[in-house]
């Protein structure tokens, strides 16, 4: 637990980074179970596995700062992973409109937890352009080679939003590059951001 604690910039960076994803996902269990209604049997499962998802990510989020040390990339599920980290946002934004789209056979040669946590990262960023009545777009395909996974929301603009809302972006970005990947953003001076993770695409068969 010593690194955790490291005084440096970079140290402190990656603190307040580890706490920011935390604290999402512990709002997001919260808001999962802080619910009185009645539910039915296919609304239950699915809140049963939205609370699994969250705690095997934070079990990873946790794992993976107590070794240090970055696994190999493997091939994984991107389409199976934006599903996920999409069920875990809805559950921590129920007034957010979020709309998703995702093929089959989206398979990259990436660290899965270091994914989901910046798609996560750059999802809350949309959501917090777009506001309580925005609209938020989550979509991934494939495109020449590459996995392209893509976020828009319809808010005030990137250079809009209130500040801190960016936290995480190099992470982002340096998490794809890791993978030789790009980080694509498009924001103008009206409405709306896309950001989009380019990916290369791996042509093996992985579990869904």
């Amino acid at each position: 637990m010593g690194e955790f604690y490291d005084r440096s910039e970079v140290g402190r960076e990656r603190q307040r980074s580890l706490l920011h994803d935390l604290r999402h996902y512990v709002a997001a269990g919260l808001l999962l179970y802080d619910d009185d209604d009645e539910l039915t049997e296919v609304e239950l499962r699915s809140r049963l596995r939205t609370g699994q998802l969250l705690f095997h990510q934070l079990s990873a989020v946790v794992d993976r700062e107590a070794v240090g040390v970055a696994p190999p990339p493997r091939p994984i599920d991107v389409g199976e992973l934006v599903e996920d980290c999409v069920s875990i946002f809805r559950h921590g934004h129920p007034g957010l409109r979020v709309r998703m789209s995702v093929c089959d056979g989206l398979a990259c040669a990436i660290d899965r937890e270091q994914l989901h946590r910046a798609l996560t990262n750059v999802v809350e960023n949309a959501a917090r352009a777009a506001g309580d009545r925005g609209l938020v777009t989550v979509q991934a395909w494939a495109e020449t080679g590459d996995v392209l996974v893509e976020v828009t929301d319809d808010g005030r603009g990137f250079g809009q939003i209130s500040h801190g809302s960016g936290r995480g972006l190099q992470c982002v970005d340096d998490v794809v590059r890791s993978a030789h990947g790009r980080l694509e953003i498009r924001s103008g001076p009206e409405a709306g951001t896309r950001v989009r993770l380019v990916i290369p695409k791996v042509d093996v068969e992985v579990g869904s």
